[in-house]
């Protein structure tokens, strides 16, 4: 399903996501979690330094936004406004010389530098995008062990964490026994800062976790 915005977006500062800079010591991702107290603490005017792009949370979202399959060209131009030349680019650039999405040659963005590079696309663009990965929430809120989530995501590996069964967690989302093992053995949980803390259980863990996550609360709603 095509992202769709709500019809009045918060006015957010100037977002130069040709990114980043010297971080406090309480907004720095490389530690072992990262939660803001509010999303606007996040939201920083930045000076450019692309190698670290990805160490911020909103540089992570526009590029888990622009990543998502359901993120198309028109979305883009119509939904965002981009130039439609930017917004073509941006698509061509995911989906790879074949022009489709979820095959061998996608290219998908790693880095805020990555789609800096794409043609037409500039500050404009980049701030529309910060805007719309807030507002979507696409923006993480939390990063474990180098893992980032998102509210939802965040929400549903925790349901995941406290309530899967050891054949969910080892043969569905196909974790290491011992961590499987782990995880069920040192319920319940708060929070995925504690999760993260469990034997067995680092970023292989909790990534797979995640992509697992919406799967199984779908198998749980449909029985």
């Amino acid at each position: 399903m095509t992202p769709t915005l709500p019809s009045t977006l918060r006015q957010l500062p100037a977002l130069l996501l040709v990114l980043t800079v010297g971080f406090t010591e309480t907004s720095a991702l490389g530690c072992a979690g990262f939660e803001p107290n509010d999303p606007a603490d996040s939201r920083y005017v930045l000076t450019f330094d692309a190698d670290q792009a990805l160490d911020h949370p909103t540089a992570l979202g526009v590029l888990a936004l622009l990543n998502d399959v359901a993120t198309t060209e028109v979305f883009l131009d119509e939904g965002l406004g981009l130039d439609s030349r930017a917004a073509s680019r941006i698509i061509a650039h995911r989906q790879g010389p074949d022009g489709v999405d979820g095959s061998a040659d996608d290219d998908r963005f790693d880095t805020v530098t990555e789609l800096d590079e794409v043609g037409y696309v500039g500050e404009a663009t980049l701030q529309a995008l910060g805007e719309a990965a807030w507002e979507l929430g696409y923006v993480p809120v939390l990063v474990i062990e180098g893992v980032s989530f998102s509210e939802g995501e965040r929400d549903a590996t925790l349901l995941l964490a406290n309530s899967a069964s050891l054949e969910d967690l080892d043969e569905g989302a196909d974790l290491d026994r011992r961590a499987a093992e782990s995880i069920i053995n040192g319920r319940p949980y708060a929070g995925l800062q504690e999760l993260g803390a469990r034997p067995y259980v680092g970023p292989a863990t909790l990534e797979r976790m995640l992509r697992y996550a919406d799967h199984w609360i779908d198998e749980i709603a449909a029985d």
